[in-house]
Order: C-alpha cells, then structure tokens, then sequence
C-alpha cells in the first residue's frame, strides 16, 4: 500500500464542550484554553471531536431509530420522497463523489425559515429546492425537525466560538448566514458489503463545501481524514459530534483552517449509519478571506466566492457525473493573477 492508503487508529482531537454548549453553561464564553483547542483542531487537523455538548441522548437515541426506520422502508416508499436534479432534497440512492458512484443510501432535507409552514410554502422558498418527505412514515418529519433545531444551535455557537478565537466579536460571522442559512441535514446507510475488501470504500476522498459539518455517527468505524500523508481512523465516541472545517472556512480564514480530505470505509460485517449536518451560509453571500489579524497573511489567496454559484455547481457533481467537481483551488489566487 501507499502511505496514504495505510490506516492508523490515532484520533483527531477531542474537546470538552460542557463549558459554552452544556444546559446552565449554554451561551457562556468558553475558557481559552477551550478556544485555542477548537481554532487549534481547525488549522492543524480541520477535524475533532465534541463531548458534553448538551444535546440529550433521548433526542440522539429517537431520531436514530427513526433514520433507521427510513432506511428499512421498501424501496418504492423511499422513492415517493426522491431528489431529482431540479430538486436536492430527498431520498437518493445514487450519488457521486468525484466522480464515483457512492456505495450508500441517503436522505436529505434543509433548512426553512418558518418550520411552521407547509414546505413549498413561499415563506421556506430556496433554490435548493422543496423538503421531501415519505408519505408512509408521518413522524419522520417532526423527528427530525427537533434535531435540525439542535444542530444548528450548535453549530452558530461554534461560529461563535471560532470568531471569537479570530480576535472578532462573537456574532461577527452571524452575517454570513442572514437572512436565512442554506444547512441541510443529510442521514447515510451504508449497507453490508460481503466479502468487502479492506480499502473498499463506501465514500470516495472528499472534502465538504460549507463551512462547518456536524457528524453523528453510530459504533461501526469507517470515517477516515487525511493528515500528513496518512489516513487516521476516527473512532467513533459515544454520544460525541465529530466536527470538520468546510471549504468556505477555509477561504474565510484564508488557508488559517484547512478542510481536510475524508472517506468513508465499506463494512463488510454490519451496515453503517450516520447523520451529517452541514452548516452552509445564505445563498447570496459572497465567501472571502477575512481581514483580520489572527488568520495571518494580509494578501488574500482567494477571489470572493458567491456560495449558491459555488454549492449549485458541486450538486451538479453529486447528482450525475459530469466531470471534474467545482473546487475552492479554482478561485485561488496565485502571485497575483488569479486561477481559472
């Protein structure tokens, strides 16, 4: 094997949220030591790993059995929800990852803006497209309409958190989101592969286009990152959210935070499942390095990126394979004359 096919079972680092995210602590500016930890994770691995982060594990423990539930329907239940290319949101059993077709099922669904209204209602319209749910299992929104609610309280208190670190004001990356972010919530079932060699993978290399991802995954290992040459195995912790740095990070901290390559190994003894929920800005913001002191370099290495120009071309990628994906490396910005 090459170096980089040559997995070690070293974890990415792990972090005490109890003191900004824990119920009574909720909201609280963290000590700094847990700041530099967090800022620390994003620039050296772009990966760690969330303890006693506050959400209950009866929420954790229901909304897992219903993506259990989703996922054990008959197949023509399943496709009554299906993403089509003029619409993101849905069930899918057919996505590629640069350009392979995955070895997975999954569902996805994104944020609305006023939840209490019917999805294709104008209040919650998006260029994403229209949630999709499976008409045969009516708890299966709600369920996981509570759990969107979390994730995403958790995720703008990591933007808080990380700004923080930046040397800005806590709310100083709110704008990126406003009025209303794009997050959606993708759940994975990566079924048994007999006879599945050991490097068999169920996701190809990949990094994510937003800006945060929040990972739950169950007790099967499978998630690998890239560091250094070297695929580390991160091993999954009870009740723990595993959170990785996106690209849009990583030209907001211009290259300060690095969104590392990731993939998924097949299981060839039990299924696998997963719930990522990433953390994505407001369509119409354009993404650009920060003028700040902490993320160093004052030349930016990146042209402004509108995110919906970005996001939409990387869908196209993930839906069909029709070439090379849309990469933040387009929009970098070498001695002063700018790539593509």
């Amino acid at each position: 094997m090459a170096p980089a096919d040559q997995p070690v079972l070293e974890g990415v680092p792990v972090i005490d949220a109890s003191q900004f995210l824990a119920q009574g602590n909720a909201g609280m500016r963290p000590p700094q030591d847990v700041i530099d930890q967090i800022v620390d994770a994003c620039s050296s691995w772009g990966f760690f790993q969330l303890v006693n982060h506050g959400v209950s594990q009866q929420l954790l423990d229901v909304h897992y059995a219903a993506m259990k539930q989703f996922f054990a329907l008959p197949l023509p239940e399943k496709e009554a929800c299906k993403r089509s290319k003029d619409n993101s949101m849905g069930y899918f059993n057919d996505e590629f990852t640069k350009q392979k077709l995955d070895l997975k099922e999954g569902f996805d669904f994104r944020h609305t803006p006023n939840p209490q209204q019917p999805d294709d209602h104008a209040d919650n319209h998006d260029p994403q497209g229209v949630n999709r749910w499976p008409p045969s299992y009516p708890d299966f929104k709600p369920i996981n309409q509570r759990y969107f609610t979390e994730m995403s309280r958790i995720s703008f208190r990591l933007l808080e958190v990380i700004a923080t670190g930046l040397g800005l004001q806590p709310t100083a990356l709110h704008g990126l989101f406003a009025p209303s972010h794009t997050s959606f919530l993708r759940l994975n079932y990566y079924p048994v592969t007999p006879g599945a060699a050991p490097d068999s993978l169920g996701i190809s290399p990949h990094k994510d286009a937003g800006f945060l991802t929040v990972l739950v995954q169950d007790d099967v290992a499978g998630l690998q990152v890239l560091r250094e040459g070297v695929w580390h195995l991160v091993q999954p912790l009870p009740g723990a959210f595993t959170i990785n740095v996106g690209d849009m990070a990583q030209v907001a901290t211009n290259d300060k935070f690095f969104a590392s390559n990731h993939r998924v190994l097949q299981s060839s003894s039990r299924p696998r499942y997963s719930r990522a929920f990433f953390f994505n800005p407001s369509h119409s913001v354009d993404i650009q390095p920060l003028q700040v002191e902490a993320v160093g370099d004052k030349v930016p290495h990146y042209r402004p990126i509108n995110w919906w120009e970005f996001r939409s071309k990387r869908y196209e990628g993930d839906y069909a394979n029709v070439g090379e994906e849309v990469q933040i490396e387009w929009y970098r910005v070498e001695e002063g004359v700018e790539a593509h």
